[in-house]
Formats: structure tokens, C-alpha cells, sequence
């Protein structure tokens, strides 16, 4: 299996965990989230970052040589998976310091 199609994969299987952690949250379901995860959240929180860093150096290095249909996809794909990062950490922390319920 070639690289590209490895970061492909961790970017498909990214984009699915933040729109199910998306949608569970903004139906008001985020316990069910937190209770399923919490066992494991600080490794799937470390997990999640590295493979978002491997996936922004690459979008960096490699991106004239992605296909010019697919460098906004990749660009927007990459985004939204920073973000979703960027999100969750602050709903953990919000959680930790029992702010929120």
C-alpha cells in the first residue's frame, strides 16, 4: 500500500470520527460520546493529533503534487479535521474543568 493511499484512509476514517462527534453533540447526545470514550480519551486524543499533524506536513509537502480536482477537497478535508481537533479539546477541557455538565 503506497503512502498517499494510507493518508487517504486516515483522512476518510478523521472526517467520519468528527461528523459523528459533530452530529452526537449538536443533538445533545455528547454524553453518550463522553461515557462510550472515556476510558480511552487521552490515547485517542494523542492518536488524533498525530495523525492530523502527518496529515497537514503532507498536505504541505505534497501539494502540487496532488491532482489540481483534488487539492481544495484534500485542503478543505484537512481543515476540517484540524478543526474538529481544535473543537474537541476545547469540549474536553470544558468538561475537566466542570464548567459544563
Amino acid at each position: 500500500m503506497t503512502p498517499h493511499r494510507i493518508l487517504n484512509g486516515i483522512l476518510g476514517v478523521l472526517l467520519a470520527y468528527n461528523a459523528s462527534f459533530f452530529a452526537l453533540h449538536l443533538s445533545g447526545q455528547s454524553r453518550r460520546w463522553k461515557d462510550a470514550l472515556s476510558d480511552v480519551q487521552a490515547l485517542l486524543s494523542i492518536m488524533e493529533l498525530i495523525a492530523v499533524i502527518a496529515l497537514f506536513v503532507d498536505l504541505v509537502v505534497r501539494f502540487d503534487h496532488i491532482a489540481k480536482s483534488w487539492q481544495v477537497p484534500r485542503v478543505v478535508g484537512v481543515g476540517l479535521c484540524v478543526t474538529g481537533l481544535i473543537f474537541k479539546w476545547f469540549v474536553l477541557y470544558l468538561h475537566l474543568s466542570y464548567l459544563v455538565d
